[in-house]
This record gives C-alpha cells, structure tokens and sequence, in this order.
C-alpha cells in the first residue's frame, strides 16, 4: 500500500484542547501580543500565553522578550507557523517537506508530542534519499527514536551508508558504539564494521574543531581508550583470517597510525584464540503442569552448525532431516518454574517446592554437562512467571506471577556479576502466564498472560530504561496496543524489527502476529497477522531467534522457519512463511532455548 504524502496528527480525536477556541482570533491578528520573525523574514503572531502553556521551554522567553518580538530566525515561516497552530489547535500536518524541520524545531521547544509524530510518520518512509539526513538529526538531537527508526534501515544498506563522508562528520562517539554492538547489525560483517571504525576516526582527527565532535581535542590516552572502546563492540572472532587479510590491505587501514593498528591485530588475534561464537538450539521438556510438584527437567545441547549442514543436504521431496538427541541431561527442577537462558547458562526460576509452595529459588544449569548451582534467590517466591534477558543481554527479568494467594504485578532483575536481585517497577496488569522478549533499542516487551476475573489477555506492555546523569537506571512501564487474539504462555521473539508473537499454552489461538515497534511515547504500535505453521500446532515458548533466522517448534517436535515465499517476494513479514527444516525425535512437545558462546 502507498504512504501518504502527508498526514494530520492531532492530540485528541476532536482535535480540541485548551487553547483552541482562540484560534480563529489569532487566525485574524486579534488576541496577540508577540511577533515571530522567521528566517526568511516574515512575522507569525501568537500571544505569549498561548506558547507559554504550550511549550514551557519558552516560558522565560516569552516573558522576557523586548517590544514583544521572538527571533526564530532557524526556521522558515511554514515551520513556524505548524508549530504556532498545534499550540492553539493540538494538531499538525507533517509531510516529507517539512517533518524533518519540524523535529527540530519541535526538539529546541521541549515538544516530546510533535517529534514523537515526526519520528512516527518518518518510520516507514525511510529510504536511502534520506537516511543520512534523517539519521545526522537524530545524533544531533541524540534523539532515541530517531535512532531507531534509522538502525534497521542502516543495517539492511551499511556498506553503502557507512562509507559516506557524511555518516562519520555526524555521528557521534556514543551512538556509533552503540550501533557498532546493536543486535540489529549481527548481520552486518565484522570488517565493515571496522572499516567504519576507521573511517570515523580517521573524519575526526582531520575535522575543524567547530565541524563535529570534541575528539581531536582529546589527548592520546583518551583517543587510545576510545578506539578500544569502539574495537570492542565489534565481534572480531567472527572474521576469518583471508576476511582480515584482505582488512589489512586495505586504504582505511593505512590510514590507521601504527598503534591503533596493532590495537586491532592484537585483539583479531586474541578473539580467535577462543574460536568462532558457535550456535547450540536446546529442546527441553519436563512432566506436564501439576503431575507432581518436584520433578526433572531434560534437555539436550547440540550444536546448530551439525543441525543445518543436514538441513541444506536434504534433497528436494526428501523427508525432514531429523536431529537425534540423546535427553542426557535429567536436573531437579521446580514445579511451575520459568526457563531461560543468560550468557553461556541456564536458568530455573523460582516453581513451587516440595510443600507446594511459591519459591524464591534459582539454580543456574550448565548446558553442556548438566552441572546444577545455586543463584541468588529472588526477593519474592513466584511461579507461572515470564522471564527475559535486557540491558544488552546482561541481565535477567521476571514479570509478575502467583505467589500462592494472588497475581503479582512485581518484577524484578537479576544481574549475574554481582549476584543480586534487584526490585524493578510494578506492571501495570498483575497477571501469570505472560511472555517476554528483550528488543533492541527499546527495553522489554510482555504480552499475553491471565488474569483472574478477566480470563485470557491481549495485553502488551512495554518496560525501559534510561540512564540518568548520574549513571542511574531509571525503569518505566508504559502501555502497548493489545494483540490482536488473547494469548497465555505464548511464544515471543523480536525478529527483522517486530515483535513476533506465536500460539498460546492452551492451544486456543495458534496464530501468528507481529508489531510494529513504536516510534514515541504516544505512539501504541499496531499489530498484524501473519501467516500461521500449516499443518501443526505451536509449541507454547518454543519461538526463537537463532542467528537471524527465526525457529518456531510445533507439538508434535517439527521446527519450522520463518522464510520468504518465495526470491521474488517482498521482504515484508507479511509475505513470509513458515517451512518445516527438520524434526525433534525422541521427545514431543519440546520447547527451545538458543545459545551463543565462544569457543
């Protein structure tokens, strides 16, 4: 379907606030007392009341302005006077002309409301005309949604963006490190990305001072640190040896002073002596809910790279290719418990004990040889919770569950290099049986789950986190549109941008739905269907991103890909589907977790 060329945003479906019955004054130069000059030398009326409430950021301004006259001499007549009749209005009309502008201008007022609308009308119209605009704005501002409208865009085109001179005279030290280690590039090569390192170092020691960052003012062991830094985002185990060498020869690489060159060689060096990061898929299984309280999880671990060679040998009509794993691994686990996993380990969260009751246990599982330890316990004692990793994958969340008496709208985090439980802010549902998923750039997403009262949940809510000044993490929950279908324990995955949502524990609603990742704070997202596994039934928690292909198991032990229709089919997810790749024996209605490590 065409975008639009433009589009209205208004703050309520009336398109009435406080300010709007003076609007037709204003439209006729009465109830005024301040003139905006603009840039191309023309005057815009308003009364300084009217932008005062609007925009508290000008409230000193307004105030202290000589003879009644603003100077806005950074924007042209069209872009002040948009922004003039959403003050007395409440609404906008943004197009490709002017939503650029209008961020930034709406960005120097403090609007969150228009440049969350500029960042959401912009979503879907990034192109490679305009990404590099799109993206210089949104490091200038350091605008978070900006970013991430931009990120998947960059990562599909990188070695056609990144080489611009443009990209590297506008980004800045932080935000090309956080691009460099976001989740959204793992497909982008490891040389690329430090040809990118070095072209941006090599921009911004050569920059005037007043042209970008204050890096050429920095002193040698400041700018050494930095390029660490930026050397460290980068999975440098992932290159080959003929990919490096072919690096080395390379002019961005004899750009490079000698002590940054030897930088990077030595750690190429040393990333390769831990080998290549390995793939491993772990079905798992355990008795069905309520047959006893304490019983045993199996599992096995096998390595993803033996699973595929059989996969592309397979021969067209030919049966699926079958993964025989040996259930080995038989570990006490709890009734009720929520699996999953955190760096190289396996997790068993809280469960009811041996009396029935709601525990606070965790026990942290080796995947390769079954050994069993104890983590620190959680501050309350939960089961038929949901659980995911965040920060980066470095930390673990649980969100709500049953203590044995009531649901929970408590969560809590757990980070591994301190051992320590620490409380995160209430859901706004206190529900059991939800799903997770970490997505990049935007926190946690949890959706689904039961409610005593209100049954089955098409609830989908989203947790952030920011950091303060200070270095503080400050956590917040805000709401989401709700799917499309209620669902309880269903599979969650963040894949090409969406979140993908799949099946439900009760079998009810087997299909398939993604959403749209919103672009602001006022923006909810919306949900699609997608098309669902043809012949088979969702395994409840059993879909998983593995190396970017998304893996979906069904209950009778078939997994089955998330794949284009066919070459010539859009790269939409509307125009994907699912294909069976290879069959689980020896256990049914297995569900799956996935490991990366380094070896």
């Amino acid at each position: 379907m065409e975008l639009a060329v433009k589009s209205t945003y208004s703050e309520q479906p009336s398109g009435y606030v406080e300010c709007a019955p003076f609007a037709r004054l204003q439209r006729l130069g009465k109830f005024t007392d301040v003139r905006i000059e603009t840039k191309d030398g023309h005057e815009v009326v308003a009364h300084r009341v009217v932008l005062a409430s609007r925009f508290p950021h000008l409230e000193q301004a307004v105030t202290d302005c000589v003879g009644g006259s603003l100077k806005w001499r950074r924007y042209d007549r069209n872009i002040v006077e948009a922004v003039v009749v959403f003050a007395y209005t409440g609404s906008i009309e943004i197009s490709m002309d002017n939503a650029v502008r209008l961020f930034l201008m709406a960005n120097d007022l403090g609007s969150r409301t228009i440049t969350s609308w500029c960042a959401e009308f912009l979503q879907p119209r990034v192109s490679r005309e305009n990404v590099e605009q799109i993206w210089s704005v949104a490091n200038a501002t350091r605008n978070t949604h900006m970013i991430n409208i931009c990120v998947p865009f960059i990562a599909a085109h990188f070695d056609s963006i990144a080489t611009q001179v443009t990209f590297h005279s506008t980004i800045e030290l932080d935000s090309l490190s956080s691009l460099l280690s976001d989740d959204r590039l793992v497909s982008v090569a490891g040389t690329a990305k430090l040809r990118t390192i070095a072209n941006w170092f090599e921009a911004n020691s050569t920059a005037n001072k007043e042209d970008v960052t204050a890096f050429v003012d920095e002193d040698d062991d400041t700018r050494v640190a930095t390029f660490k830094d930026l050397v460290g985002a980068v999975d440098l185990s992932e290159i080959t040896s003929d990919d490096f060498d072919e690096f080395c020869m390379s002019n961005c690489w004899m750009s490079l002073p000698k002590e940054f060159r030897d930088l990077i060689s030595d750690a190429w060096k040393e990333a390769n002596t831990r080998g290549p990061m390995r793939y491993y898929i772990i079905p798992y299984t355990y008795p069905p809910d309520g047959i006893i309280v304490y019983t045993e999880m199996k599992f096995a671990t096998s390595e993803w790279k033996e699973i595929e060679e059989k996969i592309i040998a397979r021969s067209a009509g030919a049966e699926l290719p079958t993964a025989h794993l040996n259930f080995r691994h038989n570990v006490p686990s709890r009734d009720r418990c929520v699996v999953a996993v955190l760096n190289e380990s396996i997790y068993m969260i809280g469960g009811r004990n041996e009396d029935g009751e709601a525990s606070r246990l965790v026990d942290r599982v080796d995947p390769f040889d079954g050994r069993v330890s104890s983590a620190a316990p959680m501050a309350q004692g939960r089961y038929w919770v949901s659980a995911a990793a965040a920060v980066n994958g470095q930390q673990l969340l649980v969100f709500g569950g049953y203590n044995g008496t009531t649901q929970m709208s408590s969560c809590e985090k757990l980070d591994p290099a301190t051992n320590r439980w620490t409380s995160l802010p209430d859901m706004p549902t206190p529900l059991t049986f939800s799903g997770a998923a970490r997505v990049p750039g935007f926190g946690v997403v949890v959706v689904g789950g039961y409610k005593s009262g209100n049954g089955n949940l098409c609830t989908a809510e989203l947790l952030s986190c920011s950091t303060e000044c200070n270095g503080v993490e400050k956590w917040s929950w805000r709401q989401l549109a709700p799917m499309m279908q209620p669902r309880t324990d269903p599979g969650v995955a963040y894949f090409r941008g969406r979140v993908v949502v799949a099946g439900d524990g009760h079998c009810i609603n087997t299909g398939v739905e993604c959403l749209r990742l919103p672009a602001g704070d006022n923006d909810p997202g919306q949900w699609t269907q997608l098309h669902s596994i043809e012949n088979g039934t969702p395994q409840s928690g059993s879909l998983v991103v593995l190396n970017e292909r998304l893996l979906l198991a069904d209950r009778d032990g078939n997994v089955h890909e998330f794949v284009r229709a066919s070459d010539s089919s859009p790269l939409t997810l509307e125009e994907f589907t699912w294909k069976p790749i290879f069959t689980i024996r020896n256990v049914s209605e297995a569900r799956l977790l996935v490991l990366r490590r380094q070896r």
